[in-house]
């Protein structure tokens, strides 16, 4: 790592063994500079850049969902947390030099640059989806672990870009009722069907004819 961060930046070290696969450079930016921060750090070649609530599980955190009858969503957070990954130490130590002399950055602060160690992204992702309990004997399990022992009903389905992976609470309540209520000999239509498990579950469960549509490209 280069011995002379950003001015307020800190560079933090990765572990004796580790491979370095990217750099991460983290500002403080507020609401109104986000965009053009974003635009710039494009334009400085970083791989990825990422924006989150800097007051996340604090009691100044924001939520930015809409609710029926509330007043529309703010457009992002007072103080947002930027993340962008670079190549190298030396292209984000450049980038974080260069912000530093643009008029926007005035009120936005360098947090630090850091290594990000290289890591079995696959194995971590797999790590965060466990197989979810329908009822005691249905279950949604992923391909890279065994159905309970109890499971009689199993619907293999690996997690991916389309919605539906029995762990939203409103999919779980459907094949809850799916599984409570069996259509058998019935006609099912999934209209929005994203990964499909409401057919498939209602094809399980015994339907005679499931038509699933969906006009997302990532659907399956």
């Amino acid at each position: 790592m280069s011995s002379l961060p950003p001015e307020g930046a800190q560079a933090v070290s990765g572990r004796p063994g580790d491979r370095l696969t990217m750099v991460e450079l983290r500002l403080l930016c507020p609401e109104d500079e986000v965009e053009t921060l974003s635009e710039a750090l494009d334009a400085l070649d970083a791989l990825s850049v990422s924006v989150e609530d800097a007051d996340a599980q604090t009691d100044a955190e924001q939520a930015l969902f809409g609710e029926p009858g509330m007043p529309p969503p703010r457009a992002g957070w007072q103080r947002s947390r930027v993340v962008a990954l670079f190549a190298s130490d030396a292209a984000a130590q450049e980038a974080a030099r260069l912000l530093q002399l643009q008029d926007f950055f005035a009120g936005c602060r360098v947090l630090g640059i850091a290594p990000v160690p290289e890591q079995d992204w696959v194995r971590l992702t797999q790590s965060q989806f466990a197989p979810v309990e329908i009822t005691p004997d249905f279950w949604i399990v992923p391909t890279w672990h065994e159905p309970p022992a109890q499971a009689t009903q199993v619907i293999r389905l690996d997690p991916g870009l389309a919605f539906g992976t029995g762990t939203h609470p409103t999919t779980r309540m459907c094949l809850r009722w799916i599984a409570r209520h069996a259509p058998r000999g019935q006609r099912v239509l999934d209209y929005g069907c994203g990964s499909g498990i409401l057919a498939i579950a209602a094809a399980k469960h015994g339907a005679q004819e499931v038509e699933a549509v969906d006009i997302d490209e990532a659907a399956v």
